[in-house]
């Protein structure tokens, strides 16, 4: 039996042990690998994406919580299988290697390892229940340090995402009174001088090239659905398309043809982004990836922007 405990004990902390490696590794594919492509984190997201799909049925109020909840549900899935990993190699050392406060009794079930592993976690202290083996000792430091590293982690991802958040409603915006501008004095922009119109377009190919690093440096930013359609890309990218065709034909300036050209290259590198990695669909055809990006979001064509 104390054979067979042996190999039990050893089998659990090699699961245990790879259980707290998996979020660790997850948050430096998240936060720190040039693509951003955390395993655990990325099938979360997109779960919860799913979920609340079904749940909104074009309830834009609902469905703009997905981004929220999605970003909350990773960080408490990071901290969980921590708090649970090192529990499980706490566990078999107890009750023989702590010592306990006679209020709590002698101890010894997963619920004390996992109440330990919590306490470690936070780095609160207790002291109610102390190893004294020496290789246990310096599990609970250790496990405060990836504590810690987890909440630092997870400000920065915050401050991220406000970044990324900002350079999506900058593009949209600009789209947006682009678009009113024309329709309220009746000019288009091919109707200014070509300088103006085609720094315009310079400042749209800029925030362009922000969004698509944005989208492939921190994926969960697509899964931020705004409710307002004024600042919703699958509704005002079409609309910015168009521009680029009037801009781009052939008895245009040159430096306007030229910017929209530049333009209309980044607006493709974007969608194929889009195409790629969100919607699962062949990059090349921009049409048919606004109208899933379109659908993915539930706006309606109709939708006023």
């Amino acid at each position: 039996v104390s054979a067979y405990a042996a190999v039990m004990a050893v089998l659990t902390t090699v699961a245990a042990t790879l259980m707290v490696l998996v979020p660790l590794s997850d948050v430096f594919d998240t936060l720190f690998h040039p693509h951003g492509r955390g395993t655990v984190s990325q099938g979360l997201i997109r779960g919860i994406w799913r979920m609340m799909h079904r749940l909104a049925r074009g309830n834009h109020a609902l469905l703009s919580l997905a981004g929220p909840i999605a970003f909350i549900a990773v960080i408490a899935v990071w901290g969980g299988l921590v708090v649970v990993g090192f529990a499980l190699i706490l566990w078999p050392h107890f009750p023989e290697g702590f010592t306990t406060a006679e209020s709590i009794g002698g101890g010894g079930d997963l619920a004390d390892a996992l109440y330990l592993s919590l306490v470690n976690l936070t780095s609160l202290g207790y002291g109610d229940i102390v190893p004294t083996a020496a290789l246990l000792r310096f599990l609970g430091p250790l496990e405060t340090l990836l504590g810690l590293g987890l909440l630092t982690a997870s400000i920065s991802w915050i401050l991220l995402l406000y970044r990324v958040l900002s350079d999506h409603r900058s593009l949209s915006q600009e789209i947006s009174l682009l678009s009113e501008a024309e329709d309220a004095t009746g000019i288009g922009l091919t109707d200014v001088q070509p300088e103006v119109a085609a720094r315009i377009l310079a400042d749209l190919t800029s925030k362009a090239v922000a969004v698509h690093d944005d989208l492939v440096h921190s994926p969960i930013a697509y899964y931020f659905h705004p409710r307002d359609p004024r600042h919703a890309l699958p509704l005002l990218l079409p609309k910015l398309i168009d521009v680029i065709d009037v801009c781009s034909q052939p008895d245009r300036a040159p430096a306007l043809r030229f910017q929209a050209g530049v333009l209309r290259r980044a607006l493709d590198d974007l969608l194929e982004t889009v195409a790629q990695d969100f919607l699962g669909a062949a990059p090349g055809d921009a049409a048919g990836t606004l109208e899933g990006y379109r659908r993915d979001h539930m706006w309606s064509p109709r939708s006023p922007t």
